[in-house]
């Protein structure tokens, strides 16, 4: 691995960029990371960030809070020049790694990163070209097809058994506040991922309502079960494509309830898992970080692709506590370093991302899927918190502040309130 003396004679290591700092994958790389004395950047465009109050971060808001992919850009490359040597670059949201993919010509001068090439990053990040990566590789996936007008969608009459769910090619083209609010069907859900259709008739409605905004969607077969039937495996493959680390949970609760991201997970084992992930890696000849996201369907006990990540997902780096610690591992094999690969991890550890967790439990106590004694229970097992750490507590500090100005910020804006 390179490294550098600092002036007091202690080993200086390269340091590492996160962008965006707002979520907890850029909290437990930070953290995997500054424990061992390596300096972190975090790039965000919201100086209140919750990663950006950890005291393993050093914060680098973008200025004018302007996060254009053009703004992201030249920070990147302004940052880059300034640091002495080239750092590890963790994009660590979808259009970030799109960015830095698109870019990496550029950005290979000042940063080291490892991802496949980009027409396979665009393909398993859209869900039409996860589909087709699926089908080639002998994958098993749900029924799935792409519209892009009400006659595409009418002509699919009857070719997929209801309910469905309606999906955008790309997630975060459906970040935007119009679709968010037309989709969000309670105040304590999070931002949709996908819009429910139990019949014919609701699937034209939502579709002719969200077509205003993104009329290029994916309609697709709901794979029957509960939450509790998705696994996830999260990996880090080096340049070679060799796994240096593997590590999977499953998730127990999820918020949205039934497609949403997780709000408590449970590390656990299965080799079927394990192997399907791996089977679709080899075939794609990946590198980087990534996870991959499979449900067992309740007809046959059968794994499903659902998703892919091409980066650090919210709950990967906890890996770490289980005894896989994915950034620190692709730290090194950034640098040229050779660690060791692992495997082996601890299963029945949780993961709990506690505000979010709140608002689940009493979405699914509302449907009738969990009682408070089985919810309070995962609080009493070994776990690490998504947010709170007790040698870094001010970014639950200021998770909490935002959970109160949120509401406050709606109000005003409802009723028309000066800033």
């Amino acid at each position: 691995m390179r490294n550098s003396h600092s002036k007091d004679g202690n080993m200086k290591r390269p340091p590492a960029v996160v962008m965006p700092a707002d979520r907890p994958a850029s909290l437990g790389i930070a953290r995997s990371l500054g424990r061992r004395g390596i300096p972190v950047y975090g790039i965000d465009a919201d100086p209140c960030a919750i990663g950006m109050a950890s005291r393993y971060i050093k914060p680098c808001p973008l200025p004018g809070a302007d996060a254009s992919d053009e703004s992201r850009l030249q920070f990147l490359i302004d940052l880059g020049k300034k640091l002495n040597e080239k750092a590890v670059l963790y994009p660590v949201s979808d259009d970030a790694v799109m960015l830095c993919s698109e870019h990496r010509d550029e950005l290979q001068k000042y940063y080291l990163f490892v991802m496949p090439n980009h027409d396979t990053i665009s393909d398993l990040l859209a869900k039409d070209g996860l589909h087709r990566m699926a089908q080639t590789h002998n994958i098993p996936d749900p029924q799935m097809f792409q519209v892009n007008s009400r006659d595409e969608l009418e002509a699919l009459s009857g070719s997929i058994p209801f309910p469905v769910i309606l999906k955008p090619v790309f997630s975060p083209s459906w970040l935007r506040p119009e679709i968010i609010s037309l989709l969000r069907d309670d105040p304590l859900s999070g931002p949709p991922k996908v819009a429910l259709c139990r019949t014919h008739d609701e699937l034209l409605r939502i579709y002719e309502e969200l077509s205003v905004y993104d009329s290029h969607m994916i309609v697709q077969e709901v794979i029957p079960g509960e939450d509790e039937r998705l696994g996830y495996l999260c990996f880090y493959l080096n340049r070679e494509s060799t796994p240096l680390a593997l590590f999977a949970g499953e998730k127990l609760r999820l918020l949205p309830v039934g497609f949403g991201s997780a709000s408590c997970v449970r590390s656990f084992r299965d080799p079927v898992l394990e192997e399907l992930s791996l089977k679709l890696l080899a075939g794609t000849q990946y590198q980087g970080l990534g996870g991959i996201e499979f449900k067992r369907d309740a007809r046959d006990g059968s794994y499903k692709l659902i998703e892919f990540n091409a980066r650090l997902g919210m709950w990967d780096s906890y890996g770490a506590r289980c005894g896989v610690d994915i950034p620190y591992i692709s730290y090194r094999d950034a640098l040229g370093d050779s660690p060791e690969p692992q495997h082996q991890y601890r299963n029945g550890v949780f993961w709990i991302d506690f505000q979010r967790d709140v608002r689940a439990f009493l979405l699914y106590r509302k449907k009738g899927l969990l009682s408070f004694n089985r919810w309070l229970k995962s609080f009493f097992v070994e776990k690490e918190w998504a947010v709170y750490s007790r040698d870094d507590c001010k970014p639950a500090f200021m998770a909490l502040l935002k959970l109160f100005i949120r509401p406050w910020n709606a109000i005003r804006k409802k009723l028309n309130f000066p800033n």
